[in-house]
């Protein structure tokens, strides 16, 4: 009777929400407030008798639009986007909980609550709905817009967050006192936990995208997909982390594959329905009695959290240097609480520190800021238009100021040699450091699970040595680097000038060296010192290691080599799709839907070919040749989307699709000689150059088609590289963010007027 139970339910819900879907859409109203309007009337406290039997049962399924959505959000996951936003995200979301924190223990003295039920109410208001803000930005088709990358940050910081939220209000709880040491070990293992999963999850993927292209077969790719969800989730759960967590980590490790397109076309559908259920389940959770009876509160601590995080999240941002404009947007999408604020009132009920009127209020909050939302992001332009009038022309000049100062200050950064030489061995020792420990942990539950038995844990632990070999090869590699840095640095000082020749030089480097290996020594032990069974135990561990280091260094470094020769190669491969297969996967379903004799061939355009210089709109290739253009290569990457304005290179590749005698013309036209060096200058009437783009700049943050470059310059843009992604032919919707630098063609006067502006 449970199952026809659920089924009745999530039939009666779904059912309604279909309608309520097709009525809000047709009213041009969000449809999140007709999710929640049609929970309140299928739940217990509006109508005499509600038809949903078990809403617990239902709760505990419109979780999995959690799940779904942010393995979404993984799967969309760009770590070359986020580390532009980095900052501005740990900015505002540091300023956005200590201020909830503080309005949350406010709030409760006002009300008489004692200093824990505040603390509660803080982290309730601390964390926003992942989602409300991306079903926001997803319905307003706005992904890729710089102030959607710095809400994504925040959130998935956020859900770290919540995670240490747990841990340090189950302790208050507890202790009545706050556990640093806590707070410190939880967050340092949810580092090693992301690093370890997110590494080995991309090591695999590849192996996985094999086989389910040789599969070829979607239900199969339904399955392995919402397998993985679980899987990485359940793995979260088990190292008590949340389920969100494991399946964001999930859609992380397989973004930017080869079958990412295909994953995502599957998920779509899964998340929208989940989605769905989740805010009708929610709208059944709204108890109007209990929300009247506290609404003097509830209408109290809303607009306190709404301007309140609004304001902090806007501080911060700005104080990172993110475009006033943006920062007001990626600001207004974060003004509700949501899910997460239920699962912490669910927690102080059970443990018995928190009064019933707290999840009433949590409920109020989270339906009148969820109904809110829609309406402040809408409004977002209006907000901005009024801010900019009403904001005196001091503070706008003031801002400049400051905006202008922390691009010089960035700018002396990217030119430190310092920050340059030891930044990233820097970063391979802290990634080193946390897939150490990883191994360990993993080894010392292996250990336990075996038992009392002496051989089979002595077996893994050595084991264990021996795995540790390449991440020490390579933490010590790297401290190497840094110290020789260091000192190159420190001896080019005119003060010191003295010890750069001679056996001090080398005296000063290995004594370095030496005062940083033992830093990171001391530092390790205590951090590994947990995972063995005995303080012997660490010792002949340790002692093993470096014997084997000592013996074998040059095969050790040779074997760590090798390894990350071979890592680095699977990763570049997976991540780099073969052109000739996807064109022909792509002929193959055209010829099959609408039979057609075609084929693939490759034209490597000559050096002193006419067409170098000329775009693909000039050269008219199909109308000339019958031939058309499916992909270009150039310089080891495959650009499928080619823009018509795309102007050619020398040693471009074009991949043709046409007959065999419309090919072989096209092939003698693409590979035309110049007739003369007089013809060869007319062909290139612009130059190319690079320039960047600065936080401070007005044009920071538009798309293409809103800048309107090349009507105002005369300057075409043919490519744009943000970190290590280059993009060529980019789209017009596509946005400039901070620190891009532009590949573009025009005459002189144009690109010096853009650079200006630019810079």
């Amino acid at each position: 009777m449970e199952e026809s139970h659920l089924l009745h339910d999530l039939g009666w819900l779904m059912a309604t929400a279909a309608f309520v879907s097709i009525l809000f859409r047709w009213l041009k109203q969000p449809a999140i407030i007709g999710y929640l309007a049609a929970g309140l009337l299928l739940g217990p406290y509006v109508l005499p008798h509600t038809p949903i039997h078990d809403s617990v049962n239902l709760s505990s399924l419109s979780e999995l639009g959690v799940l779904f959505l942010m393995f979404y959000i993984g799967l969309e996951f760009d770590l070359g986007k986020l580390r532009p936003v980095a900052g501005a995200s740990i900015l505002g979301l540091v300023l956005q909980t200590m201020l909830m924190g503080l309005i949350g223990t406010t709030v409760g003295q006002w009300l008489g609550w004692n200093p824990v039920e505040g603390l509660f109410l803080g982290g309730i208001l601390a964390i926003s709905s992942s989602m409300v803000c991306f079903n926001l930005i997803g319905e307003r088709g706005d992904m890729s817009r710089p102030y959607a990358q710095i809400t994504a940050g925040v959130l998935i910081l956020e859900d770290i967050l919540a995670i240490v939220l747990l841990v340090v209000l189950a302790g208050v709880a507890v202790s009545g006192q706050l556990d640093f040491t806590a707070v410190g070990q939880t967050t340092f293992f949810v580092g090693i936990f992301v690093v370890a999963v997110f590494m080995v999850g991309k090591l695999m993927a590849p192996l996985a995208v094999k086989l389910l292209n040789k599969v070829g077969n979607t239900e199969t790719l339904t399955l392995f997909v919402v397998g993985m969800i679980f899987a990485v989730s359940l793995l979260a759960e088990s190292a008590h982390f949340s389920l969100a967590l494991g399946s964001f980590l999930a859609g992380a490790i397989f973004s930017r594959c080869a079958i990412s397109h295909e994953i995502e076309q599957i998920t779509n559908p899964l998340k929208d329905f989940f989605s769905a259920l989740f805010f009708v389940t929610i709208g059944t959770l709204i108890e109007p009695a209990a929300i009247w009876e506290h609404f003097g509160t509830i209408l109290l601590v809303t607009a306190l959290m709404v301007v309140g995080k609004f304001g902090a999240c806007w501080l911060g941002f700005v104080l990172a240097a993110v475009p006033p404009a943006v920062a007001v947007r990626s600001s207004l999408a974060k003004v509700q609480i949501g899910e997460f604020g239920f699962v912490i009132a669910s927690l102080g009920l059970s443990l018995g520190v928190t009064n019933p009127a707290l999840k009433a209020v949590t409920t109020g909050v989270a339906v009148l800021s969820i109904m809110f939302t829609p309406t402040a992001v809408n409004q977002g332009e209006r907000i901005i238009a009024l801010a900019q009038r009403l904001t005196p022309g001091r503070v706008h000049s003031a801002f400049k100021i400051y905006l202008d100062w922390i691009e010089a200050v960035r700018l002396t950064l990217r030119e430190s040699s310092l920050l340059r030489f030891v930044k990233r061995p820097l970063l391979r020792v802290g990634l080193d450091f946390l897939l150490l420990n990883a191994l360990l942990i993993v080894v010392s539950f292996a250990a336990q699970f075996l038992g009392d038995s002496a051989w089979p844990p002595r077996l893994l632990w050595g084991a264990a040595a021996l795995a540790a070999i390449p991440f020490l090869v390579d933490i010590l590699r790297s401290l190497d680097a840094v110290t020789m840095a260091l000192s190159e640095i420190a001896l080019s000082r005119p003060a010191l000038s003295f010890l750069a020749n001679g056996p001090a030089r080398e005296l000063l480097r290995l004594g370095s060296f030496a005062l940083i290996l033992f830093g990171f020594i001391t530092l390790f032990l205590i951090a590994c010192a947990p995972y063995f069974p005995t303080g012997t135990s660490l010792g002949v561990f340790a002692l093993t290691i470096a014997v084997l280091l000592v013996l074998g260094w040059r095969w050790a470094v040779k074997l760590q080599s090798q390894l990350e020769v071979a890592v680095m190669s699977s990763m570049a491969d997976a991540a780099r799709s073969g052109a000739r297969e996807a064109v022909q996967d792509a002929i193959k379903t055209m010829t099959t839907q609408n039979p057609w004799p075609v084929e693939l061939s490759e034209v490597t355009v000559p050096a002193k070919s006419e067409v170098v210089g000329r775009t693909l709109r000039q050269l008219n290739l199909r109308r000339e040749t019958g031939a058309t253009v499916v992909a270009v290569q150039r310089s080891g990457v495959t650009h499928y989307d080619v823009p018509p304005d795309l102007p050619l290179s020398p040693d471009d590749t074009l991949f043709l699709v046409a007959e065999r005698d419309q090919l072989a013309s096209a092939a003698r036209l693409l590979r035309r000689r110049r007739a003369g060096e007089e013809d060869a200058a007319e062909a290139v009437p612009h130059q190319f150059s690079r320039v960047m783009v600065t936080a401070a700049s007005a044009l920071c943050g538009l798309t293409l088609r809103e800048a309107g470059i090349r009507g105002t310059y005369g300057v075409t843009i043919i490519g744009v590289q943000r970190g290590d992604d280059r993009m060529t032919g980019p789209s017009p919707d596509e946005c400039m963010h901070d620190g891009d630098l532009l590949l573009v063609i025009g005459p002189e006067e144009g690109i010096s007027s853009l650079r200006e502006v630019l810079v």
